[in-house]
C-alpha cells in the first residue's frame, strides 16, 4: 500500500468561496483588507452572480490560463501530461478538465470535459487522462475549500521537484511559498488509480502548494485565478532556485519577514487580483477562445438526493 511523506509547514486551509463573495472580477480591482491595498480603487467588492455566470468566469478563466501555460512552456514535449481542473458551482462534486488529445493553445470551452469523482462524464466529447482524473478528485473531494487546482511537468518545476526539497524564501516572491507548501516523496510511476490520488491529496493536506517528488508541481486555489497564479510564481521560483545553484547557499530570508510577506501576496485575494494583468495579457496576444454565455457548454441538472 503506497504511503505518503511529506515535509512542510502548515497553514490552514482558507475558507470556502461562495458564488456570491466578495471576489475580484477580471476587470475590477478591489482594495484588499488585510493583504493588498489598491490605490484609486471605486468597484463595489461584493459580486454576485448566478450559477450559469459563475460557470461561465470560471470557465473563461481556465482556458486563459491554460493558454497562458502553453506560451510559456508549459506542455512542452509532455504529451498527456499537464492538466488544470476547476469545480462546478452547481455540480459540486464535478470538474472540469481539459482533455487529452487537444493542444493547451487551442483548448476553447467546448473542448473541456465535466467529469464526477467516479469519472462519469457528465459533459464533454474528449478522453481525458487517468491521473487528471485520480488526482484532482482525490484533491477536490478533499478540500471543499478548493475551486481549482493545477498539475503540470514545467521545465524548472520538474527539475526542482527531483531535488525533494522545499523552496527557501529566499526572495521576496519565494516568500509566496512560505509555510504553504510540502512535497511528496512517493514516486512510483504514473498516477493511474484513486489510492494514488488520494495519498497525493493526504500530501497536499490544507496547503495551496505540492512539491511532486521526480514528477512536477501542483496547485490548488479558492478560485482558478489563485491557482493559476500560484503555479506561475511556483514555476518562476524554481527557475530562480535552479539558475542560482551555481551561487551556493543563498542566505534565507528571517522567518518573521518571511511570514509576513507570504500573507501580504499570496492570500486568496491578493493572488486572484496578481492574476488579472495576465488574463488581459492572454487575451490581447491571443484571445480567441469563447466567452459568449450562448457559447458555455450545457450542463445536466443534479439527481436529487
Amino acid at each position: 500500500m503506497r504511503r505518503s511523506s511529506r515535509d512542510d509547514h502548515a497553514l490552514p486551509p482558507g475558507p470556502a468561496r461562495s458564488i456570491s463573495a466578495a471576489h475580484p472580477t477580471t476587470r475590477g480591482m478591489h482594495t484588499m483588507k488585510g493583504s493588498i491595498v489598491l490605490v484609486n480603487d471605486t468597484d463595489d467588492p461584493e459580486i454576485t452572480r448566478s450559477i450559469a455566470q459563475e460557470r461561465q468566469h470560471r470557465l473563461t478563466q481556465l482556458i486563459a490560463a491554460l493558454r497562458l501555460f502553453s506560451r510559456w512552456g508549459y506542455d512542452e514535449g509532455e504529451g498527456f501530461a499537464g492538466h488544470f481542473a476547476c469545480r462546478d458551482p452547481e455540480v459540486t462534486n464535478a470538474f472540469w478538465v481539459n482533455p487529452v488529445g487537444v493542444h493547451l493553445s487551442m483548448v476553447d470551452v467546448d473542448d473541456l470535459v465535466l467529469l464526477d469523482y467516479d469519472g462519469n462524464v457528465l459533459a464533454g466529447r474528449h478522453p481525458v487522462n487517468i491521473g487528471a482524473l485520480v488526482l484532482h478528485s482525490s484533491v477536490h473531494a478533499a478540500r471543499p475549500d478548493v475551486v481549482a487546482s493545477a498539475h503540470f511537468h514545467s521545465p524548472y518545476g520538474r527539475i526542482w521537484a527531483s531535488t525533494g526539497r522545499i523552496l527557501p524564501a529566499t526572495s521576496q516572491d519565494t516568500c509566496a511559498f512560505y509555510q504553504d507548501q510540502a512535497v511528496d516523496h512517493f514516486f512510483g510511476g504514473l498516477p493511474h488509480t484513486f489510492e494514488d490520488g488520494r495519498a497525493t491529496a493526504e500530501a497536499l493536506g490544507g496547503l495551496n502548494t505540492l512539491i511532486l517528488k521526480y514528477h512536477g508541481l501542483l496547485t490548488v486555489g479558492a478560485s482558478v485565478e489563485a491557482a493559476a497564479w500560484r503555479y506561475i510564481t511556483l514555476e518562476r521560483a524554481c527557475k530562480a532556485q535552479v539558475l542560482s545553484a551555481g551561487l551556493g547557499p543563498l542566505e534565507p530570508i528571517p522567518h518573521d519577514v518571511a511570514l509576513k510577506t507570504q500573507r501580504y501576496v499570496a492570500s486568496e485575494e491578493s493572488a486572484c487580483v496578481q492574476f488579472q494583468p495576465l488574463y488581459d495579457y492572454i487575451e490581447h496576444v491571443d484571445g480567441a477562445w469563447t466567452t459568449e454565455a450562448s457559447r458555455m457548454p450545457v450542463v445536466p441538472a443534479p439527481t436529487p438526493v
